[in-house]
């Protein structure tokens, strides 16, 4: 999605460059599709195919509805799409009435955190978290907490990872690979391990590496020329601003993973690897289950 909106501010594939000094690496709505139709098409969930979509009215829910629901209809699931809703919507039973009558077995949204709970409470009282197989989420439901708050509807919700504890890839600073900075982390916090920890170690990882390459690091259009030329090994994996797709981006993989109700241990939730179509690199922990709410 980030890539797409840098691609309104003028990057273009085979294009020069118009940004001087912007340099950005994360995923797109491409790595979305690559992990979503894996999941969903190769996965050990079978469903009818037809996919519910709530996108809200914000730049990332214009992002999606532009480019991910087409490649995801391209794949062959029937897309549903009531259209976009306002942020802080309270009331969504029209949108629920229209999954339940298409016999939607799939859902994807891209909410913010509060709209998804009262999305989701809605959906198990009026019948429609009974019938959908897989419910993936996007936005929301990247920590812990998010998930907590729904309480056991939050049971084997999937989600997208742009980083998590099984990637194993070393940060050049740190020498730690995923597991390695998850338990770090775990260890000096009490808190739960989450997504954001790898990629800020990769901004800086990115940014430590741009820096040892410049000729001078405190002339800022030398920086600037070895953020251009920049191949390097991070936390989340392989930074090439070399290769596009589009000027000054390098994309980074989503893989496909799961909320499951923790079996022991001290935290209620496991974020498992259920799908690593986005980096075969990633081991991946267990098929994905179906969601089974009710």
């Amino acid at each position: 999605m980030r890539i797409q909106q840098l691609q309104h501010l003028g990057g273009e594939p085979g294009q020069p460059s118009p940004f001087k000094w912007t340099y950005h690496f994360s995923f797109g709505v491409a790595d979305f599709a690559k992990a979503y139709i894996s999941e969903w098409s190769k996965g050990a969930v079978k469903t009818n195919g037809k996919l519910a979509v709530m996108a809200p009215n914000d730049a990332d829910g214009q992002a999606v509805r532009a480019h991910l629901y087409p490649l995801l209809a391209s794949a062959g699931f029937t897309v549903v799409d009531p259209g976009p809703y306002e942020d802080g919507t309270t009331d969504f039973s029209d949108q629920i009435a229209q999954f339940k009558a298409a016999n939607c077995e799939i859902f994807n949204g891209f909410p913010i955190p509060p709209d998804f709970v009262a999305f989701m409470r809605q959906a198990a009282q009026q019948g429609l978290a009974r019938q959908l197989k897989i419910t993936e989420i996007a936005k929301t439901g990247l920590f812990p907490s998010q998930i907590e708050a729904l309480g056991s509807l939050g049971y084997n919700i999937a989600a997208g990872a742009y980083w998590h504890a099984a990637y194993p890839y070393q940060s050049p600073i740190t020498g730690m690979n995923g597991q390695a900075l998850s338990t770090a982390y775990e260890s000096a916090t009490t808190k739960q391990w989450q997504q954001q920890l790898g990629a800020s170690m990769s901004l800086l990882d990115a940014g430590f590496a741009a820096l040892s390459q410049s000729p001078d690091p405190k002339r800022k259009a030398d920086v600037a020329a070895a953020l251009a030329k920049l191949n390097v090994i991070t936390t989340v994996g392989k930074v090439d601003f070399t290769a596009g797709p589009v000027p000054n981006v390098s994309t980074t993989p989503i893989v496909g993973c799961q909320w499951l109700k923790a079996s022991s241990g001290p935290y209620k939730l496991d974020f498992v690897v259920v799908d690593n179509a986005g980096d075969t690199n990633v081991p991946v922990a267990q098929p994905l289950i179906p969601y089974g709410f009710g």
